[in-house]
């Protein structure tokens, strides 16, 4: 691996910690809901560098959700969950994966800023759905039908909790971040001619 991707990764895995704990450190001061703000880096990187930087990034973002759960265990027991990488590890690394390769599909023959704009969304939207739905369902898989104090897991506790709340403002949130942020940083390679 070069020496600008190593740099690459540990910039973008800085952001990813960093992003993630000011999520929890919101959530932990009465925010009513954690948005996964460690998904911003994961699906930039994927988008300016491909899946395999893409799932490096969420293997960060996800190491950096077990290892918040592990430290929330005790005061949050529904964090234990959470624990388990094939909950918090898996789904973030595929997330790279599939946003790299979403972007790198549709990005083929498009120079026009509208096309850019829309294969950067849809890049996005591909992410944020595959972390919604590998980790929910990863979640639901070993959770199902266990009570946390006066909640029980079922589908409809996911859907009224997670989706309706979480979900629909990443959705809205990220599709604006993410695409402003990969075509300002392509800009700025072409106009300098250079790679990061």
């Amino acid at each position: 691996m070069k020496s600008k991707e190593l740099a690459f990764i540990g910039i973008f895995a800085a952001l990813v910690i960093v992003l993630q704990a000011i999520a929890e450190i919101s959530r932990l001061l009465g925010l009513p809901m954690s948005l996964a703000l460690g998904l911003i880096p994961v699906l930039v990187a994927a988008q300016l560098k491909g899946m395999k930087i893409g799932a490096i990034v969420g293997l960060v973002f996800g190491l950096t959700s077990m290892t918040l759960a592990i430290i929330a265990a005790s005061s949050l027991p529904i964090a234990k969950v959470t624990i388990n990488p094939l909950v918090s590890v898996l789904p973030r690394v595929l997330v790279g994966v599939v946003c790299g390769g979403v972007y790198k599909l549709v990005s083929r023959n498009s120079a026009s800023k509208p096309r850019r704009v829309f294969n950067s969304v849809a890049a996005t939207l591909s992410g944020i759905i595959t972390n919604t739905a590998l980790y929910l369902g990863m979640f639901l898989a070993f959770a199902y039908g266990r009570s946390f104090g006066e909640t029980t897991i079922d589908l409809k506790w996911v859907l009224a909790t997670v989706v309706a709340l979480n979900t629909v403002i990443e959705v809205v949130a990220f599709t604006l971040i993410v695409p402003a942020t990969v075509i300002s940083i392509e800009n700025w390679q072409k106009n300098n001619g250079e790679r990061i």
